[in-house]
């Protein structure tokens, strides 16, 4: 696995055999840290499909990123799914979120309401509690686009 970036709140990395782009909140970022973070996984994520060709999937552990704030979410809504989804073109996109209630119902949400409004680009999103089962359902999402 390739370390992309560490930072003290963010840590970044691409693991080529399984074709993951893999970034993981070390702790709680301040909404500056949110934004700038996320965005600076996207440009790594753009930089390497440029580079590799083809999709890669997408992995975010959001484990310690605790509750999100209403600015923060409405940044994620209006900007950070247009960049995501859009503009990287991703299509395979894990989340682990542990056992935290909150969060499980804010990622059930957020995948609902993705699923809804991209539904025209054949969207994989799912949550899971830890990085084997994601990268097992990756290879899953793998086999039936090969199908």
């Amino acid at each position: 696995m390739e370390t992309i970036f560490k930072e003290p709140h963010l840590e970044c990395y691409y693991d080529e055999d399984a074709n993951v782009m893999f970034h993981v909140w070390i702790k709680k970022p301040s909404s500056e840290q949110l934004r700038e973070g996320l965005t600076r996984v996207f440009n790594e994520y753009t930089n390497m499909k440029k580079k590799k060709g083809g999709n890669i999937h997408w992995l975010a552990d959001t484990q310690k990123i605790g509750v999100v704030s209403i600015d923060d979410q409405g940044w994620l809504e209006k900007v950070w799914n247009e960049m995501l989804f859009v503009k990287a073109g991703v299509k395979t996109h894990a989340v682990i979120i542990g056992n935290d209630v909150f969060a499980k119902y804010a990622m059930e949400k957020f995948k609902k309401t993705m699923m809804e409004r991209y539904r025209d680009q054949n969207l994989y999103l799912a949550t899971f509690p830890s990085k084997e089962e994601a990268y097992a359902w990756f290879k899953e999402c793998e086999r039936a686009n090969a199908a």
